[in-house]
């Protein structure tokens, strides 16, 4: 089974470089996931059509890892969400989905 969470962000001109070196595979997130069991990476997409406009999806094993990652991580979650919201202008979670077998 694969659990995938899916957020939208608006990102406003400048600012992309450092945004995808936070958000992408290799980031900042996906360092602080890589801790969890269960974490199974990052995707980052770049729109096409929209300027600045970005999709990321976590993917995780299922959706206990992810309730087990922020358990032990949640704290350090939060703060990082703090900190780095001046990266972007807008945040939308899309949801949570399951792959369909």
């Amino acid at each position: 089974m694969s659990f995938v969470l899916a957020f939208a962000y608006r990102v406003d001109g400048g600012g992309e470089e450092e945004f995808e070196r936070v958000y992408g595979p290799r980031g900042e997130w996906a360092a602080l996931f890589a801790r969890a069991d269960g974490y199974l990476g990052t995707e980052l997409h770049r729109s096409v059509e929209t300027p600045g406009a970005y999709l990321v999806l976590d993917r995780w094993s299922d959706a206990a890892a992810h309730r087990a990652f922020l358990a032990e991580h949640g704290a350090e979650y939060e703060r990082r969400a703090a900190g780095t919201a001046a990266l972007y202008d807008g945040e939308e979670r899309l949801g949570a989905f399951e792959a369909v077998a």
